[in-house]
């Protein structure tokens, strides 16, 4: 090829963009309460976890309604601060799934966790209630950046302030895994969220899951299965999900993984 021709070509840029990728299953329940979604949209790209509480009657309808509300909204909504959205979207879904009710019109108690992010330019903004996880996966890395909110939460915080004696938190740690904070608890405070937007850098992967995941899955177990397929990630989402219910067994319940590739 001769200089004018080369000169010719035209550049070309390549942006990294956000690939999402999810697999769910039932596990070995009856029903499932888990529900999330993926968008992508000019504004951005936008992944949600939500796993339900309250059975069949209730937590499936729990989930899907905070998925359905949180989506509609979004696409219809002039965004302009995703920050106070993921915020008004938590205190708006968390009444809604208080006022979810039989035939009767009588309450259920229904619930459900949620995680969200949202990244655009770049940049990433998350949210969490409950239970569920946000992981980032970088240089080979995983880091977990929310609490669970369950009572364990409480109990390591009155322990660390000397509120209880080490044979209190004994007494109450068969009650550790209680939910503290969820959508349809009613006027909701607990709430994780980022105070700046977390840069992302290219290669890195995030990766939101109902609790069915780490509870059968250990630290290095995900970690080994995200590099194993790092250049398949539909592959590595549904290999996580089929070896959650293999270790785990006849117990296994919900669990649902997005994955994010920022590449």
């Amino acid at each position: 090829m001769n200089t004018d021709d080369e000169r010719n070509i035209p550049t070309v840029k390549y942006e990294p963009r956000a690939e999402m990728f999810a697999s769910s299953i039932m596990g070995t329940r009856k029903y499932q309460q888990d529900s999330y979604a993926c968008l992508e949209t000019p504004e951005g790209s936008l992944a949600v976890v939500c796993d339900g509480m309250g059975g069949l009657e209730g937590g499936e309808r729990a989930s899907a309604l905070v998925i359905r509300t949180l989506l509609e909204d979004y696409i219809t909504g002039s965004i302009t601060d995703i920050r106070k959205f993921f915020r008004n979207e938590i205190k708006l879904t968390d009444s809604l799934v208080c006022k979810i009710s039989d035939e009767n019109g009588r309450p259920i108690g229904a619930g459900t966790t949620i995680v969200a992010v949202h990244i655009r330019d770049g940049e990433m903004n998350w949210i969490s209630v409950g239970d569920s996880k946000i992981y980032v996966i970088r240089n080979n890395e995983l880091h977990c950046i929310v609490r669970e909110h369950n009572y364990r939460l409480m109990l390591n915080s009155m322990y660390s302030k000397g509120e209880i004696t080490l044979e209190q938190y004994r007494s109450e740690e068969p009650k550790a895994e209680a939910l503290i904070s969820f959508l349809g608890i009613g006027n909701v405070s607990l709430i994780d969220e980022n105070e700046a937007p977390l840069k992302l850098l290219q290669g890195d992967i995030v990766l939101l899951c109902s609790d069915g995941l780490y509870k059968s899955l250990s630290d290095e177990r995900i970690l080994a299965v995200l590099s194993d397929n790092y250049f398949d990630m539909q592959r590595a989402a549904d290999e996580l999900t089929a070896a959650a219910l293999s270790y785990s067994g006849r117990g296994q319940d919900n669990t649902t993984v997005v994955i994010v590739k920022y590449q």
